[in-house]
């Protein structure tokens, strides 16, 4: 008698997802990743400043190249600076809800999806080519878009440019500097847009949990604590290291230990003692990644942004003679069709 093959264990369904295909690391993948962009985006401010001296005073070539090169952002300051800008992703969603731009059940999709875009496009650009403030308005705008909460490019900028004015700023949001991006950040995320988060997987757990534990407005409690830990697990790299259901049941571990809920035994019930032993580490660096988490100051901020502005690359900056002179060269370049060149 043939021995019966062994069947092929069904994948589950986020594997076979292009998140868990293409976004997701170990951590010490993520800062080999970092540092060698990091690298490569120092060598292009360098190259782009001799460049820029060709159509440029160049006798100021060295001076500016010492001032960058003092000036030049690490990999870790180049995390906090998007970390920051992270955390402002937040706080401007919330005016676009006060002003019912936004409806409050679309708030956290589009909230985790445009931190998850930003912290994307950052594992492939940095920020000496594209300061975080503009690419942090593009990924919201096309968080909207994706999150079924679309709202036209000119309703988008009202709420910034109203801001602006009252701050004073003489710089005012046009909506061709993110309209601009748009594309550039699409083409980094490499055009998948499909984003999970463990917001739901929580909430099934909530509900699962309820054949197990009485007390249900304690448990209540906990899954809405757990939202909050939810949120903090957005700006961390847990994203990348695991999956949606391993980081909701980590911050709903860590939610109901501070309410002195014991999930234990339901985990023991639901899942086999291989599987515990395989989840339990896990969970335990979910909770620490969580608690350890620290918000980026307005200050900290702010002294990483000034080192930014001597050390951006000028191929990639508006505002500089290099990037100029390309822009009206291409300007003067004619067009050529296939068929003219037959």
């Amino acid at each position: 008698m043939a021995a019966t093959e062994a069947v092929p264990k069904k994948p589950q369904l986020f594997e076979q997802t292009s998140q868990y295909r293409h976004w997701r690391f170990t951590p010490e993948a993520l800062e080999q990743l970092r540092t060698a962009n990091n690298k490569r985006g120092v060598e292009r401010v360098l190259l782009g400043l001799r460049e820029e001296a060709r159509v440029d005073d160049k006798s100021a070539l060295e001076t500016r190249i010492a001032e960058a090169t003092t000036n030049l952002l690490t990999p870790q300051e180049e995390r906090q600076l998007v970390g920051y800008y992270l955390q402002m992703i937040v706080q401007t969603i919330r005016v676009y809800s006060r002003i019912h731009l936004l409806k409050p059940e679309a708030l956290n999709n589009v909230k985790a999806t445009a931190i998850n875009f930003m912290k994307r496009f950052y594992l492939h650009n940095v920020v000496f080519d594209y300061p975080p403030k503009s690419i942090m308005l593009t990924c919201f705008y096309l968080a909207t878009k994706v999150e079924n909460s679309f709202m036209k490019i000119d309703d988008f900028i009202r709420p910034l440019q109203d801001a602006e004015s009252k701050r004073g700023s003489k710089i005012q949001t046009k909506s061709d500097d993110i309209l601009g991006l748009e594309f550039v950040v699409i083409q980094s995320l490499q055009f998948e847009l499909a984003v999970h988060y463990p917001y739901r997987p929580a909430y099934g757990f909530f509900l699962d949990m309820q054949a197990y534990i009485d007390d249900v407005q304690l448990l209540k409690a906990v899954h809405e604590r757990t939202h909050h830990f939810i949120d903090i697990s957005l700006f961390t790299d847990l994203v990348f290291l695991y999956q949606p259901p391993q980081i909701a049941l980590g911050a709903f571990k860590l939610a109901a230990r501070e309410k002195d809920l014991d999930i234990d035994p339901y985990l023991a019930r639901r899942f086999d003692a291989h599987e515990l032993e395989v989840l339990y580490p896990i969970l335990d660096d979910v909770q620490d990644v969580i608690s350890g988490f620290k918000n980026i100051s307005q200050k900290e901020a702010q002294l990483i942004d000034r080192k930014l502005i001597l050390c951006r690359n000028p191929e990639k900056n508006p505002n500089s003679k290099l990037y100029k002179k390309k822009v009206a060269d291409q300007a003067d370049t004619p067009y050529v069709s296939d068929s003219d060149s037959d």
